[in-house]
């Protein structure tokens, strides 16, 4: 385990954290920075010793740059630059805790899960835990301890120098750090201190109205009521009220199609006019129906035969 130690206090990170640290700086430790923030992982748990318990301390952390060269990765490896980018002071992220005695903070580890670095400076303005870093940087986090009415103290751990990168390039880095945060049983309650997003729709389950069941009838009390109190009807309807049914002619046994109107010649004038044959003679109500021919030739031939006679 890698500590640092000042003239008074002894520092250094606890071995959960500690252990990854230290597998992943040969690597080319890389950090990943989003528009929104991200937590620094693995965690800055400091384990805190030999201080003076009935004196108050404040502790921050900041990110100072390792040297003056930007980094991309070409061909399986980081390559140096020189970086142009304007060099700000650093942001320093004091912890939530605020001012305690040295025996409190001895007593527990001390981590910043709460810092978030982002590659948007505008972020800084909305929290003051969240950290604006350049991309394709390395950077080393430094812890500061003050001494209420004395002197400060910074502490840096060599090992924990990182790059700054938006996505992962190096595999080994990205299994190191995707096994181990999710064998973290805490992990999910560190999710839930990330910056709002939007809401997933399952955080808000769609819930359906109840629906209120019929009353039911005891048939027992059904049986004892009359018809009227019972809401059934006895009375039949009015022949005025029922619309009259025409009745169907028989199809014929011997044409399928007799019995579909579209193609019973008979009854579809219209079929039978594209066919070019003689059009039904169809009555009219103020018309008088007309004789067929065969009735009159048999009234003339009556008649002749009469006058005949009495001739």
């Amino acid at each position: 385990m890698s500590s640092s130690s000042t003239s008074t206090i002894s520092v250094c990170l606890t071995p959960e954290y500690d252990a990854l640290w230290h597998k992943l700086h040969p690597l080319q430790h890389e950090m990943i920075l989003t528009g929104v923030g991200r937590r620094v992982y693995p965690l800055l748990e400091y384990q805190l010793s030999d201080m003076n318990p009935d004196k108050m301390y404040t502790t921050s952390v900041h990110f100072e740059y390792v040297d003056d060269k930007k980094l991309r990765f070409c061909k399986g490896k980081y390559v140096e630059l020189l970086s142009l980018e304007k060099k700000e002071a650093p942001r320093k992220v004091h912890h939530k805790s605020g001012a305690k005695l040295g025996s409190k903070w001895m007593a527990s580890p001390v981590n910043f899960e709460d810092v978030r670095i982002t590659n948007k400076k505008t972020r800084e303005e909305v929290d003051c835990s969240i950290v604006h870093l350049h991309a394709q940087h390395r950077y080393l986090p430094v812890l500061t301890i003050t001494e209420e009415g004395g002197s400060s103290y910074e502490i840096r751990l060599p090992h924990t120098v990182f790059i700054t990168a938006t996505l992962y390039h190096i595999d080994g880095v990205r299994k190191i750090k995707t096994d181990s945060n999710r064998r973290r049983p805490h992990a999910v309650k560190s999710s839930a201190t990330s910056p709002a997003t939007k809401k997933s729709r399952k955080e808000a389950p769609f819930q359906k109205e109840a629906v209120p069941e019929a009353a039911s009838i005891d048939p027992a009390i059904l049986s004892t009521l009359s018809f009227p109190s019972a809401s059934l009807s006895t009375q039949t309807q009015s022949s005025a009220t029922i619309p009259a049914v025409q009745a169907v002619p028989p199809a014929d046994p011997l044409n399928a199609f007799s019995a579909i109107p579209l193609f019973n010649l008979l009854n579809n004038p219209y079929l039978l006019a594209a066919m070019g044959l003689q059009l039904p003679i169809i009555p009219f109500p103020d018309s008088q129906p007309t004789q067929p021919e065969e009735t009159v030739k048999d009234a003339v031939i009556d008649k002749v035969i009469e006058e005949e006679v009495d001739a």
